[in-house]
């Protein structure tokens, strides 16, 4: 999808009226229907939403390739059901690997050693919390969990698990029976959006968690998702692993 497209074939079919467009980071403005065909400099590796009097009128979804309208007049042509792992095998390179991340990795959520691994490069971002929130939001994903020692923060994972009603296991993890690491998963289905911004704001703010993963349930397998640098900085990516049966 490029802009020219987006604006000609999509945007041109929306009802005259004055639009709230946003990219949920750092786009938010208010156009038009004649200035939302003049739209320059759009970011089209993040969501593109347009809302009218408050109301969700068009979403373009870069990360599923698809679009979502409430106006009859907007239509996907040609739309397809795209498997989730051929989506990621067309729009990603191989895992550069720095430090040997997948054999850690592996080693610690006890991952197949024949793996496939794949990246993505994200955005540089004013707000990561926002951005992670529609990406997850956007891949379905449905589970988080993280490997880390007995602290304050699995202290303040478990207390937003228990507030906000999420389910969740906290399991003893390690070799001896004396270990004090755990492995804490909780299960997102059920959770709103402002509580799922609740927890990516806990992971971006702290400094005990190391590592960390969000599971995915594609067609083919269970797809994990690491978040790897600094969203701001604007080095980050998305690596990608998972398994064909």
């Amino acid at each position: 999808m490029d802009l020219f497209t987006l604006k000609t074939d999509y945007l041109s079919r929306l009802p005259v009226g004055s639009y709230r467009v946003t990219d949920y980071c750092e786009l938010d403005v208010i156009v038009t229907k004649s200035q939302l065909g003049r739209l320059r400099y759009v970011d089209l590796t993040l969501p593109l939403g347009v809302y009218i009097e408050g109301r969700l009128l068009f979403l373009y979804d870069p990360y599923r390739r698809e679009i979502y309208s409430t106006h009859e007049q907007v239509d996907y042509p040609n739309k397809q059901n795209i498997s989730t792992v051929d989506f990621l095998c067309a729009h990603s390179r191989d895992f550069h690997d720095p430090d040997s991340y997948s054999l850690k990795s592996e080693d610690l959520y006890k991952l197949p050693s024949d793996s496939h691994w794949r990246e993505f490069g994200l955005p540089k971002v004013k707000s990561s919390a926002t951005f992670l929130l529609r990406l997850v939001k956007s891949l379905n994903v449905s589970s988080f969990q993280t490997v880390l020692k007995k602290s304050r923060f699995l202290t303040d994972l478990k207390g937003w698990a228990d507030v906000t009603k999420c389910e969740y296991s906290v399991e003893h993890y390690g070799k001896w029976m004396w270990s004090n690491e755990y492995m804490m998963t909780c299960h997102l289905p059920n959770v709103s959006e402002g509580e799922l911004l609740q927890l990516i704001t806990m992971i971006e703010e702290s400094d005990e968690l190391e590592d960390f993963r969000f599971l995915i349930e594609t067609e083919a397998s269970i797809l994990s998702l690491f978040i790897l640098g600094n969203l701001k900085r604007g080095d980050a990516v998305g690596v990608f692993q998972y398994e064909i049966n």
